[in-house]
């Protein structure tokens, strides 16, 4: 029998969202990869089972003992065939795939994730894999597919595979020494008390503006309410919208980034931010989640499975801060936050609740974001396009997805938000101003925070 572990703090994350639905679809990543390029799905099946023998999270399965659930990794697995789907029509191809991301995957049960080859609608060849959140974070997703396609190549060319993956199980195995390492985490505790009291307790600021807020304070009789019952069991169907930002503006973005060596995300939770406390009665202090890949080295980025976690992101921009000083900020608090990525979340969470005495579906985050950093130059020969696909179920008010486009080479957004928190209006408001509040800042970095919230509409 292979060795048992326990779920490590990413793990114990994912799982901590089903507590806040009754609709277990909600911790799966479904998404496609598609190719421009003839495929030869035999010879991708045959690929798909050298990518389970070496990616060694697709042979990871859970069972219960007692009344925690336990992991353990098969020393091999097989799959005979895969289904090869065909469409005409992009409606036709997303009404499947919907459908298919809306049904649970039961990682209980021993699927761990679905997979299917397609021939797509415009005439490219497709991979489609709806992966349990226990199994494959975002990055995960993005080992398997490259790492396959990599494969596939190496196959139909009889050339040398390409270097291997190192083991999602080692991984497994350092997090749970980390966690056993008491004065790291009392150290860590430290941080996040001193940082949690710092700003002082945080309003919530959502994407719909200070009504719902309001609301929950007329029914709760307490005008000083900061911070609503955000989080439901039953009101949380989602849907999801794309928004582009231009090529032109997505090249700029990148380019200032990469001279600033500023993350990505950095900026984006500025933009959105800004926005947010424009919306809100112009609120100095930001509170957002940013889902953290945990892949720092190069190492991580060759090792598949769920490594990703979120971290609370408290920012205080005043008026008269530049934008350069503003980003500066976020650069601060993030490299910060990072230095302690071995806390769990689930205990931060707590540590949270317990400073400002929040109930279980209290929570003053009213986004969360995720950079995905798809390498849209790995490939030169052929044009590829990536998809995810909306889950139809969510727990916390708005989650956004940014990453580069590989089918046109801009910024791409996916909002995936809670019908009955929020509507299409709001986030093309947040989108619009999000963006020109990047424009502005990166066109003349010495403008003021007060200058561009003056600057909205």
């Amino acid at each position: 029998m292979s060795k048992i572990y326990d779920l490590i703090p990413s793990q114990d994350t994912m799982y901590l969202m089903q507590k806040y639905t009754f609709h277990k679809q909600i911790i799966q990543i479904p998404s496609s990869f598609m190719v421009d390029m003839d495929v030869d799905f035999n010879t991708l099946t045959k690929a798909l089972n050298i990518e389970i023998e070496r990616n060694d999270s697709m042979r990871l399965r859970f069972k219960k003992e007692g009344k925690k659930i336990v992991q353990y990794f098969l020393d091999s697995y097989k799959i005979d065939s895969v289904k090869v789907l065909s469409f005409a029509t992009e409606a036709q191809q997303d009404k499947f795939f919907t459908k298919d991301a809306q049904t649970p995957v039961r990682f209980m049960k021993d699927e761990c994730y679905r997979i299917y080859f397609f021939n797509a609608y415009n005439g490219y060849k497709g991979i489609y894999l709806n992966a349990s959140h226990m199994v494959m974070d975002a990055m995960g997703i993005l080992v398997f597919f490259l790492d396959l396609l990599a494969i596939y190549r190496a196959l139909k060319a009889g050339t040398e595979l390409p270097a291997p993956l190192l083991k999602y199980e080692d991984y497994i195995i350092k997090e749970h020494e980390k966690c056993a390492n008491e004065a790291r985490f009392e150290k860590d505790k430290k941080f996040y008390d001193e940082y949690f009291r710092s700003c002082g307790e945080p309003t919530y600021s959502g994407v719909h503006g200070p009504a719902f807020l309001e609301k929950e304070r007329k029914k709760k009789k307490n005008p000083d309410l900061k911070v609503p019952s955000a989080y439901s069991p039953l009101l949380d169907k989602a849907e999801v919208i794309k928004m582009n930002i231009s090529k032109e503006l997505s090249e700029k973005i990148l380019e200032f980034c990469k001279e600033r060596s500023v993350a990505p995300e950095s900026l984006m939770l500025l933009g959105m931010r800004t926005h947010l406390s424009w919306l809100n009665g112009r609120d100095p202090f930001g509170f957002q989640m940013l889902m953290c890949s945990k892949r720092i080295t190069y190492k991580d980025m060759r090792t598949g499975g769920c490594m990703a976690q979120p971290i609370q992101v408290l920012t205080r921009i005043e008026e008269n801060m530049t934008f350069s000083e503003a980003l500066d900020e976020y650069l601060r608090t993030r490299t910060s936050l990072y230095r302690h990525l071995t806390y769990p979340y689930t205990v931060a969470r707590d540590q949270l609740r317990e400073i400002y005495d929040y109930s279980l579906i209290q929570g003053p985050a009213s986004l969360m974001f995720s950079w995905l950093p798809i390498p849209v130059t790995e490939f030169t020969d052929f044009k590829f396009d990536f998809k995810t696909y909306n889950l139809g179920r969510y727990f916390s008010p708005l989650y956004a997805i940014c990453y580069p486009d590989p089918k046109n080479m801009t910024l791409a957004l996916h909002y995936m938000y809670r019908v009955k928190l929020i509507t299409p209006e709001n986030l093309e408001a947040l989108h619009k101003n999000t963006v020109r509040i990047i424009e502005k800042g990166i066109a003349n970095p010495d403008i003021t925070i007060g200058e561009l919230l003056d600057s909205l509409e």
